[in-house]
């Protein structure tokens, strides 16, 4: 099953630098007058430099596909707010794992080498990879590892920019991300992740997708896509 051709997270920042930007942005959407288109992208803007309230939103996308009880590997976890957004929401058992330890709250946490994932096969009901693959320096035996540790579902928030444009601020965010966190590894192509999600459409029983509100002035095109397993018709 392939993916439409048609169809990034913020690059991090130094947080004193972060709230001076949020507070600028702040006062221009309260200034007046302004267009509404502009106060719309503004707000848009602030959504994103608020990683917080970004994962809350995403927590509110996955929350129809989760039941109360369920176990969730959050894969690429990051501050785990995800996570924690959809115990609180949904009442899950959250486990989280990530290259290195960048958690803000209490899930479970395991550190893992970024492809071989440190669970057993069919260990979890879901597993969840936000904006992850394109941070992958080995994407395809990555979501290999996330299908074999499932048994319902894999739950994927991906950018998949359209045109050079949307590829080429992509390709920027991910090398800053790379350099920011001094990651041992070189990502892999946009190719190359587009390739692992349609290995996983091609080993899933079903798949829904569903866009997302764009981000950062409209330059990322986002999608949800849940992948559910064969195990899960029977469930």
């Amino acid at each position: 099953m392939r993916l439409p051709e048609n169809l990034e997270s913020h690059p991090p920042s130094n947080p004193a630098a972060t709230e001076s930007l949020l507070g600028f942005v702040s006062k221009m959407i309260t200034a007046q007058p302004y267009s509404e288109k502009l106060h719309t992208r503004l707000v848009e803007m602030l959504d994103v430099v608020r990683p917080a309230a970004r994962l809350r939103g995403q927590a509110h996308a996955v929350a129809g596909y989760v039941r109360p009880g369920d176990s969730v590997l959050d894969v690429g976890c990051g501050t785990g707010h995800l996570s924690s957004y959809l115990q609180e929401m949904c009442a899950i058992q959250p486990n989280g794992v990530d290259v290195k330890d960048y958690r803000r709250s209490q899930i479970p946490f395991r550190e893992f080498d970024g492809t071989s994932i440190p669970f057993p096969d069919r260990a979890v009901d879901h597993v969840i990879l936000s904006e992850v693959l394109h941070h992958s320096h080995e994407p395809v035996t990555l979501i290999k590892e996330c299908h074999r540790v499932a048994r319902r579902s894999v739950i994927v928030f991906e950018d998949l920019p359209d045109g050079r444009l949307g590829k080429l601020i992509l390709y920027l965010h991910v090398q800053a991300f790379v350099r920011y966190f001094r990651y041992p590894f070189r990502p892999a192509r946009s190719a190359s992740y587009r390739s692992a999600l349609e290995w996983l459409g091609d080993n899933a029983s079903c798949v829904a997708q569903v866009r997302q509100p764009p981000e950062w002035l409209s330059v990322y095109p986002r999608v949800l896509l849940v992948y559910q397993l064969a195990e899960s018709t029977t469930t």
